[in-house]
């Protein structure tokens, strides 16, 4: 029987973790939205774009990694940008992060909670068997 797996937890503030980093369900593993957020201090890491974008990837790497998965076998990522004028910058710094074949995605422009976050990825993706 497939039975739920948690990997990880987002403490905001330091304080008990309000959500899991990700959930694996058989060989799925699903991903909480990632932010460019220093968890300790509720600080945005920087102010620049791809600074906030590879914040965002690395974060989401390590996730993948510790579920068992990796980039490679990512099949859906959703970004959500605070500014239209990143999406070319976001294409690129994707780019490096997630090989070909590509994986589907969506990107939506929107507002966030948070001041000064430009950036926030959650994706989807495979754990490969063995």
């Amino acid at each position: 029987m497939t039975e739920k797996k948690t990997i990880g937890g987002i403490a905001p503030g330091g304080g008990e973790p309000l959500l899991s980093e990700a959930v694996r369900w058989g060989d799925l593993v699903f991903l909480s939205g990632r932010a460019p957020i220093d968890t300790a201090t509720m600080k945005v890491v920087s102010d620049d774009f791809e600074a906030q974008a590879r914040s965002v990837c690395d974060q989401v790497v390590a996730s993948l990694e510790a579920a068992g998965s990796g980039p490679e076998h990512v099949l859906r990522v959703e970004c959500y940008l605070a500014d239209p004028a990143h999406f070319g910058e976001w294409n690129r710094v994707y780019a490096e992060y997630f090989p070909p074949p590509r994986p589907a995605r969506t990107t939506i422009v929107t507002g966030f909670a948070v001041p000064d976050m430009l950036i926030e990825v959650q994706v989807t993706a495979g754990v490969p068997s063995g």
